[in-house]
């Protein structure tokens, strides 16, 4: 099995051999997020999964949620792809509910709708949500997606379900 393994270290160090630098930029950036996965899962009460961290989306202490600008997230012409609002809107929403839900509690969504207002650009996207409903099992809530100059972007309305 170890003599597998270093075949594959082998394999991959000749592919990145043939990489330019904006290519190795992007392949440091996976690997920043493997490494810190693990460290973030100790830290962290509500940790940020996956396709969120490759998106470059991170909680803030304020109540907003960001999400850093770049190859990662943007669309054929150079601005943020609209899934990637959209994820950015269902994160903030999500980790909202989820201060106001006990330990064990879930919150899963069951449907999100954005309209798309103006090109999300700059050097990162801010999303401000609010509760606009909170039952026993659903939530309401909407999300304004802003950019770093405070234009909006997007608007989010979605509704949640509460697992207790």
């Amino acid at each position: 099995m170890e003599s597998n393994k270093i075949e594959q270290i082998n394999m991959i160090q000749d592919k990145l051999k043939n990489l330019n630098d904006d290519e190795l930029n992007q392949i440091s950036y996976l690997l920043s997020l493997y490494q810190a996965s693990s460290t973030e899962q100790a830290e962290t009460k509500i940790p940020m999964h996956f396709l969120g961290r490759f998106l470059g989306i991170e909680q803030k202490d304020d109540g907003t949620t960001e999400m850093k600008l770049g190859i990662q997230n943007e669309n054929t012409y150079g601005v943020a792809q609209g899934g990637s609002i959209y994820t950015l809107a269902d994160v903030a929403i999500g980790f909202q509910i989820l201060k106001s839900l006990e330990e064990g509690e879930k919150v899963f969504t069951l449907e999100l709708k954005v309209n798309f207002i103006k090109k999300g650009q700059g050097a990162r996207l801010i999303a401000i949500p609010s509760i606009l409903y909170q039952g026993k099992t659903t939530v309401v809530s909407e999300c304004d997606i802003k950019d770093d100059t405070g234009i909006l972007i997007a608007k989010a309305l979605g509704t949640f379900y509460i697992v207790r």
